[in-house]
């Protein structure tokens, strides 16, 4: 960094270098780092280029890296033992920042949980983070920073060989796991099918009613699958039948209702609407056309608003009249299935610090009962935070910290 100009006192130098290390160690951007104030501001006083003295500002900043730690503990008027090199004093500064942030100060991070992490006393853990530790704490600061680090970082010092697979979820290609949502719609897809009437299901989204219809689509080739959406119509409702079956599309809408009809009556055929909640007023109409017709089911599928939308709308008094199958909406999965997706889609990769039930009731809770949150927000930050630090044992406390400081959302 460029010479410091006059504005800056010795202490206030050490301050803007230290700073500048957390920005670059926790690879921070301006929007994370600012604090609502003027880039060009900040950059000023953290380029030693401020042009009045920097006090208000860089105390700001001080405080939001390193909480009230003392400035003069990086100095020559230090009270730390001689045994702590300047690195040892940084990670002190980090762990007692970490420890006051909203994600783990009320989780139960004190002196002696963190003994119990490390096998030390509390005493001991006191006189580490009071630089009164009279042996060089090294690596026993390193092993408290791996425990209280904020997810995303790579804090841990760890060596050891991995040899587990590396495993990645993203969007479109996770695997598919059984859960009883998946049940729950093979269960309501068969019986339109076999009664060749309507079936609804309804529940939050982000429960895997999408994923249990495509596993049914992939083992039942008689069905035929159309994904609704704020824009479809009656007309895309009928324009999809017939590119799913084939069928040259007729300027008259009667006459391409008549030729799928005729091709679908009286057989095993289903036909699916996903996200049927957000299609517009009419585009169920063809579909009880077509189910009377040519008597094959429908499985209507959607998110919690389907059950007011034709249970108390009076146009939809003929869809509602016809439906065989209608379980209550599903308003989050049970713990089993969180679990089941948890160890499965990990592959048993990531070590646990605890695998009891109160556990797995506690990540249910912590993911609101959502396949989603877990399996597509929560799991790739837990999958790559266990490649980074692979002796690490997942808990609570990191999984807190992915919620609050990867995914922005508050600790519970």
């Amino acid at each position: 960094m460029s010479n410091f100009n006059s504005n800056y006192s010795e202490e206030q130098q050490i301050q803007v270098k230290l700073i500048n290390e957390e920005i670059e160690f926790y690879a921070l951007g301006p929007e994370d780092y600012c604090l609502g104030y003027d880039l060009n501001q900040v950059n000023a006083v953290l380029n030693g280029k401020s042009p009045i003295n920097p006090k208000k500002l860089l105390g700001i900043l001080w405080a939001h890296f390193f909480g009230d730690f003392d400035p003069k503990e990086f100095s020559s008027e230090s009270g730390f033992s001689d045994c702590y090199n300047a690195n040892d004093k940084l990670l002190v500064a980090r762990i007692k920042k970490r420890m006051t942030d909203e994600d783990i100060a009320n989780q139960g991070v004190n002196s002696t949980y963190i003994a119990k992490k490390i096998n030390k006393s509390p005493s001991t853990i006191s006189q580490l983070l009071s630089g009164k530790y009279a042996a060089s704490p090294t690596k026993y600061l390193h092993d408290i920073y791996a425990i209280v680090a904020p997810a995303g970082t790579d804090a841990a010092d760890d060596k050891a060989n991995d040899d587990r697979p590396v495993i990645t979820i993203r969007y479109g290609e996770v695997p598919f796991v059984p859960t009883s949502v998946a049940k729950m719609i093979n269960m309501a897809c068969e019986h339109a099918r076999a009664r060749r009437r309507f079936a609804v299901v309804a529940g939050q989204a982000g429960i895997g009613k999408s994923k249990g219809l495509e596993r049914y689509c992939e083992e039942n080739s008689q069905a035929i699958l159309i994904v609704g959406s704020e824009q479809t119509t009656s007309k895309q409702v009928i324009e999809s039948l017939c590119v799913s079956l084939g069928l040259p599309r007729k300027q008259s809408v009667s006459k391409n209702i008549e030729n799928i009809v005729r091709t679908i009556e009286n057989t095993e055929r289903i036909i699916l609407l996903d996200e049927a909640d957000k299609c517009k007023p009419n585009a169920l109409d063809p579909l009880r056309t077509i189910s009377d017709a040519a008597k094959v089911g429908v499985c209507l599928i959607g998110n919690i608003q389907l059950v007011d939308k034709l249970q108390t709308n009076e146009r939809y008094e003929l869809i509602s009249s016809r439906v065989c199958f209608w379980p209550k909406p599903i308003g989050e999965v049970p713990v089993e299935d969180i679990k089941n997706l948890f160890n499965e889609l990990t592959q048993g990769t990531v070590p646990l610090e605890s695998n009891d039930e109160q556990w797995w009731q506690w990540l249910h809770k912590r993911v609101e009962g959502n396949s989603r949150l877990l399996v597509e927000n929560l799991l790739p930050h837990i999958l790559s935070h266990s490649r980074k630090n692979p002796n690490k044992k997942l808990d609570k406390l990191l999984v807190n910290s992915i919620f609050a400081n990867v995914l922005n959302q508050q600790a519970v």
